[in-house]
């Protein structure tokens, strides 16, 4: 299954067509795969610290608030009972729940090769030849968009760990976001409208997904 996409360099000229990764293209789109991945990946952004205090955890209300009988109300042992503004909360959350999913190594790879395929079929996906810089350089990211006319839209770049420069320049540009390929998510490619991988990112996703 051979796919053509646009290599393009830091300019944005379009050098040439070039065969995309094999190893990162499926055959169907797996929408099953994909829902569960993105199901698993917001789950696991949870942190979990939303907390409540019981009658127990909340300050004061250590003496009777007034007597038993004869004050023509309803007994009373506690301000801090859940009845009471500023009392306890009744079985309200507390932190100790894990929110993981798991999903298996097979589906969350077949979720991020049929996203990946869906942006090539859609003609979303471009290849880098190389975004190394000697220092960062908003401009030339800034024209790059401009010269692609995607300038304005959600984009995300997939480099190499070494291009660092690359990150700098890029993260004053709005809606656009730059991952290395090693932290790239399946949620990251499907909330672009372009996705623009660089080269030496681009082999090195087929090896972890081959």
């Amino acid at each position: 299954m051979d796919k053509n996409v646009k290599l393009i360099n830091l300019k944005g000229e379009v050098i040439k067509e070039v065969n995309f990764n094999k190893d990162l293209l499926v055959s169907k789109v797996a929408k099953q795969a994909i829902f569960d991945t993105v199901i698993a990946e917001n789950a696991a952004k949870r942190q979990g610290t939303h907390s409540t205090l019981t009658k127990g955890e909340v300050r004061g209300g250590g003496r009777k608030p007034f007597a038993q009988k004869h004050t023509g109300n309803a007994r009373q042992g506690s301000i801090r009972n859940p009845q009471w503004v500023g009392g306890g909360i009744v079985f309200g959350p507390k932190p100790n729940r894990n929110y993981t999913k798991k999903v298996n190594a097979k589906v969350s790879h077949l979720a991020f090769k049929s996203v990946i395929t869906e942006k090539v079929n859609n003609d979303n996906m471009y290849i880098l030849e190389d975004a190394s810089m000697v220092k960062p350089n908003t401009k030339t990211v800034a024209n790059l968009l401009k010269k692609l006319e995607v300038y304005g839209k959600k984009i995300l770049f997939v480099i190499d760990t070494k291009s660092n420069m690359f990150i700098k320049s890029s993260r004053n540009i709005d809606k656009v976001v730059v991952k290395k390929f090693n932290q790239v998510s399946t949620i990251d490619v499907m909330n672009s409208n372009i996705v623009v991988i660089e080269n030496k990112a681009c082999d090195e996703l087929g090896k972890v997904y081959c």
